[in-house]
């Protein structure tokens, strides 16, 4: 099994194990991490951080589909009734009639970087939409701005590219690393 995590953005990095692999591991394949203060000492998925960062459990979070635990993507929309942010959203309604939520920015922005793996889209937009063609797959791309068309990310290799929303819900197949502010900062 290949090693998750590489200090430069040569090449692939994430694990191609097959599916049968990764649940004999575990929900997407992973392992242990070490997690100090919100900020990853080791790449994390996206669920392994909003349980650690947000308090979430394993019932915020469906375990329907092929590469679980899964999330919902939603927003909030504040007092005002003028502002309205996306957000990463229980799975499951966990207070009474409303589900936990999580401000993308405000999350996202404890990480530097982020990795997708080609399952989130394959799952969000069919087989074979995984390719290098469709986005930079296997490279850590910095965190610069979260809005409802995506997040907007920087490559050395790949430039500036758009991640939409839609893969983050399969959140086994999204990676976190690098505490601390990104060198632009979230809006």
């Amino acid at each position: 099994m290949a090693s998750l995590g590489t200090d430069t953005d040569a090449g692939p990095v994430y694990d191609r194990a097959s599916r049968s692999e990764r649940s004999a591991v575990g929900p997407g394949g992973l392992r242990p991490c070490n997690i100090v203060q919100g900020a990853a000492q080791e790449p994390v998925t996206l669920a392994e951080s909003l349980m650690a960062d947000a308090g979430w459990s394993a019932s915020n979070f469906s375990e329907a589909g092929p590469n679980p635990p899964y999330l919902r993507i939603g927003g909030k929309l504040w007092v005002t009734l003028t502002e309205y942010e996306p957000c990463f959203s229980s799975y499951h309604r966990d207070r009474m009639l409303f589900r936990s939520k999580v401000s993308m920015t405000e999350h996202l922005g404890r990480y530097r970087e982020i990795m997708v793996d080609p399952i989130a889209f394959e799952e969000c937009y069919g087989p074979g939409e995984g390719t290098d063609a469709t986005f930079p797959f296997g490279a850590w791309l910095e965190i610069r701005e979260v809005g409802f068309k995506g997040l907007t990310l920087w490559g050395r290799r790949h430039g500036t590219v758009t991640l939409p929303l839609e893969p983050l819900a399969v959140a086994s197949a999204v990676w976190l690393r690098g505490g601390g502010p990104p060198k632009a900062s979230l809006t």
